[in-house]
């Protein structure tokens, strides 16, 4: 009888052995599909600041697709620390070319995560004066539209909405060429974001390298003020 009751523990205990060491392999197996996920398809990323209003707003969430432009080191998980202060590496496995007016997600020379929207390209010329920004030599209009925001259409057709009084610090820029292999990027909020406007030494982001870029904002699949703000879950990203 003491015999039995002895096996029925011990056979008891290998139940429960077996059973956790199946748990930890399926939580294993879960923990590496989403690492993959994240280095492969997609990223999250939260909005702490107002300098991409109107398009996001603080307390939204976007889906970065790590796709869209291909993966370099900047998709790999400790690409902050690697990629401090001015990128390690061009290179970029497959994707699409970055297009003026597109959102990215990028690594900033601090090593922090930032998202801010192209605007020129490798050769081009970017003014501004009074907020009125001057690509190539022409001056790109911004159409009034409601609640003191107007819409700009860059010259490729992509268009947004900005919010520019034109009366910010940075509201004037000197021509300048953007280098080969790197974005001018601007906040859709033009006054109060410290964009490629400020050079990294002065506590902006400077000019993008291709290689810090993580990925496209593609949407917002969360947003939270005092509530979930259900109107805005789901958008995607002019």
């Amino acid at each position: 009888m003491i015999d039995a009751a002895r096996d029925a523990h011990l056979e008891a205990g290998a139940q429960a052995s077996a059973a956790l060491w199946l748990i930890l392999r399926l939580v294993g197996i879960a923990l590496a599909l989403a690492l993959l996920v994240r280095i492969l398809i997609v990223q999250p990323f939260a909005i702490p600041s107002g300098s991409m209003s109107p398009t996001l707003t603080p307390g939204d969430f976007v889906l970065v697709d790590k796709r869209a432009y291909g993966w370099s080191l900047a998709s790999l998980p400790l690409a902050p620390p690697l990629m401090r202060p001015n990128g390690t590496s061009e290179a970029r496995l497959g994707g699409a070319p970055v297009d003026p007016g597109d959102v990215i997600a990028f690594v900033g020379p601090d090593g922090r995560d930032y998202v801010k929207r192209v605007i020129a390209r490798g050769g081009d010329r970017v003014s501004m004066s009074a907020g009125v920004l001057k690509l190539n030599g022409q001056a790109i209009a911004c159409v009034p539209a409601p609640e003191g925001l107007c819409r700009e259409t860059l010259p490729n057709g992509a268009s947004h909405l900005i919010r520019s009084y034109g009366t910010g610090p940075t509201s004037d820029l000197a021509e300048l060429i953007v280098p080969q292999g790197h974005y001018f990027v601007l906040g859709d909020n033009r006054d109060a974001s410290a964009d490629s406007r400020v050079a990294r030494a002065d506590g902006g982001v400077g000019m993008v390298p291709d290689g810090q870029v993580i990925g496209q904002a593609a949407g917002i699949f969360l947003s939270i003020g005092n509530s979930v703000r259900w109107d805005r879950v789901g958008q995607p990203i002019d």
